[in-house]
């Protein structure tokens, strides 16, 4: 099975994009990393091993065009299955192999995967417990099989304004394709968090600079406010 890793990236600090990369390289079987800039390319990139590097301009949707393209490159080579993860983030080393087995023993089009959640200074937070595959599921958390690819036209056609959300975007275009889906319980993806919602989610309180995305009453679209404006709103903890 040929597995497409596809990780969008944007101004990431390089030791930041080599863990990423380093943690695709780590996987079991036939793994390539498509890598796609978002308008501000890192030339070295061209030369890492196991790597598709794409360039494109930057497109200010959180990631979610370079996913969209990284895709239909992927299908387009032939890819058995496409996986996302996001340039901050990286995998478990038998991340691809533990998706490929379900695939095989269940006959699954689609498998969740569990997250740990990190703060951005590297504290390990716990297990997530939003993305269970069945409430919702992480952009990183998807290994699609061919039949699935479909859904990947979410992250391109859709209201501009929706990519503030577009994980949430991606997780209904998946539920309504009723693809076979099984979900794993082992965690496999680490993901970097600055949302204040996932310090809550553990007990803790967020820090001010941490992330809020909401809708406020009379506005039509979802916003990204930092935590302290937000609480400044009346609108967090006790507002």
């Amino acid at each position: 099975m040929r597995v497409a890793v596809i990780s969008a990236y944007y101004k990431e600090p390089r030791h930041v994009l080599r863990r990423c990369h380093e943690s695709v390289l780590a996987q079991a079987g036939n793994v390539t990393h498509f890598m796609v800039a978002d308008g501000s390319p890192v030339a070295d990139i061209d030369s890492w091993k196991g790597v598709v590097h794409i360039k494109i301009p930057n497109h200010a949707d959180y990631g979610d065009t370079p996913r969209g393209v990284g895709a239909a490159c992927a299908a387009a080579s032939g890819f058995d299955a496409i996986c996302f993860l996001d340039a901050d983030n990286w995998y478990e080393p038998n991340h691809v192999e533990t998706m490929r087995i379900i695939v095989e023993e269940t006959g699954a089009q689609v498998v969740t995967a569990t997250r740990t959640i990190f703060t951005a200074d590297g504290r390990m937070l716990g297990i997530c417990k939003e993305s269970n595959g069945v409430d919702f599921n992480d952009t990183n958390c998807y290994f699609l099989t061919r039949s699935a690819f479909p859904a990947c036209s979410a992250w391109l056609f859709k209201d501009p304004c929706e990519s503030i959300r577009g994980d949430k975007v991606f997780w209904n275009a998946v539920q309504a394709g009723g693809y076979v889906h099984c979900h794993s319980i082992t965690p496999t993806v680490n993901y970097v968090s600055t949302f204040a919602f996932h310090y809550e989610m553990f007990g803790e309180i967020p820090p001010d600079d941490s992330k809020v995305i909401a809708k406020l009453p009379g506005r039509q679209h979802f916003q990204m406010f930092s935590y302290a404006q937000y609480k400044a709103m009346g609108e967090g903890p006790g507002g």
